[in-house]
Formats: structure tokens, sequence, C-alpha cells
């Protein structure tokens, strides 16, 4: 009689998903091990990815983050054209004001809050891909996708980081994060069809 070996931890993972770090053939983290929510080791990671979805490929990825910052600025100019008009014709410091209000009430509203609610941006959803937590695999809160975004945008006018950030990933083990990524512990996964 074969008995299964033991988690030292209590908990068994959900059929059909590898608790192994490396997976089944040993070339890299292939599943995450489930557990329920709030019983996961403490001080524990995870040593791969969700059963289904796998990390987001990063062409896929660029893609996304390019068309999102499309996307986000044609909405933003479109929508602020009665502003600048306003500026122009001398609406003075209120107009600005409200110019840049709306500037960072888009940007809010596209990046951050659309990553809390939806797990992934219109751009994101297009090249099916979405962010997650990487020690969970759970929808990301709102305040950690506020940092996510603003630290992307941060580091994008800093030279050396700027180049770094979004490079991050092309060598990052075993998520493939980025430095906006790590700074939250947020990775991206390809979407659920």
């Amino acid at each position: 009689m074969t008995t299964q070996p033991q988690n030292p931890y209590g908990h068994t993972p959900t059929s059909g998903i590898s608790s192994s770090p490396h997976g089944p053939a040993g070339n890299g983290p292939t599943a995450y091990a489930t557990y329920p929510p709030g019983q996961f080791p403490a001080g524990q990671a995870y040593t791969g990815q969700p059963a289904g979805p796998s990390l987001a490929n990063i062409g896929a990825r660029l893609g996304a983050r390019l068309l999102d910052l499309v996307i986000w600025y044609v909405a933003y100019f479109l929508t602020a054209i009665p502003l600048m008009i306003w500026i122009d014709s001398g609406g003075g410091a209120a107009a600005q004001t409200i110019l840049v209000t709306w500037l960072l009430a888009t940007f809010v509203l596209y990046f951050p809050f659309s990553i809390w609610r939806f797990g992934s941006t219109l751009g994101k959803r297009i090249c099916n891909v979405r962010v997650v937590r990487s020690q969970s695999a759970q929808p990301v809160g709102f305040w950690r996708a506020v940092g996510r975004e603003t630290f992307f945008f941060v580091a994008a006018v800093i030279p050396v980081l700027g180049l770094l950030n979004p490079l991050w990933c092309c060598w990052d083990k075993p998520f493939q994060q980025c430095l906006h990524d790590k700074i939250v512990d947020t990775m991206v996964l390809t979407r659920r069809p």
C-alpha cells in the first residue's frame, strides 16, 4: 500500500496542481500549491503560478503597456480639449489646476482603478494579461495598484531606473517581475479565457 507524503504544514494542495517547485519536468516553476485563503504557511513563498494561467509573455506585457499609454493619452487629451481652450483664452490658474486634476483623475481611473476592479486595463485585456499578487495569485488591492502604477511613471523619468524597470522582467526568476511588480509584490499572468 502506497501512502502520499504528508505536507509538513498540514495542508494538502488541491488536486491537479503540482506542489513541486520545478513542476513535473523540473524545468522551472509551473504551479502554485493552492491553500485555503489565509492558510498558506507563514514565511513561505509560492514556487510557481496558478494551474490554469501562466506567466504572461514579455511581448504581451510590453504591447499591453504601450496600448495602455496610447489609450489613456488619447482619452485624456480628447476630454481635456475644452480645458485647453479655456486656458488659451485666458482661463488662468483655475483652468490649469482643473487640467492637472483631470490628468491625475484619468490616470487613477484608467490604471490603478482598472487593475484593482478588473485585474487589468483595456490594453491588458486586449493583450490577454492580468495583474495579481505574487504570493497568493489573488486580485490586487486599490492602494497596491496605485503604488505599482505610480512607481512605473516615477521611474520612467529617472534615467537608469526608467530603463531597468521594464527590462527587469527579462531576467527575473521565478515570476518575471518588473521592478514596479517587485516593489508592490505583484506579477502578470495570462488572463483566463
